[in-house]
């Protein structure tokens, strides 16, 4: 099944929202989901859940830097650019703009 976000964009599976970084409810709404995702990986934590391989099951938020708001002149070509090859925000999140928020199962052991 394909997630599609407000604007018809196709999106991952793990794709929750955009968030505007210079609204205030929208970044109570970030710590809201934080807090969330901590309580519910204590309840996981409290109930002993595994995933398929037998670890235990744990969720992440994680947040990547959308629209920059100060673009820097590439050396080279002397053109303006606002993120860098591999498509993160120069600068990063301080630089953003908007937020694309991801909720991401943890695949990775613990001791």
């Amino acid at each position: 099944m394909i997630k599609f976000d407000a604007n018809g964009k196709q999106r991952t599976e793990a794709y929750i929202t955009t968030l505007d970084t210079q609204c205030s409810g929208d970044m109570l709404q970030l710590q809201m989901l934080r807090n969330m995702v901590k309580q519910f990986n204590s309840e996981l934590k409290h109930a002993g859940a595994k995933n398929r391989w037998g670890r235990d099951l744990r969720y992440r938020i994680s947040v990547k830097g959308r629209k920059p708001i100060n673009k820097v002149k590439h050396p080279r070509t002397g053109q303006l650019r606002g993120y860098t090859y591999h498509g993160d925000v120069i600068g990063g999140l301080a630089n953003a703009g908007a937020y694309d928020v991801y909720m991401h199962q943890v695949d990775r052991y613990y001791s």
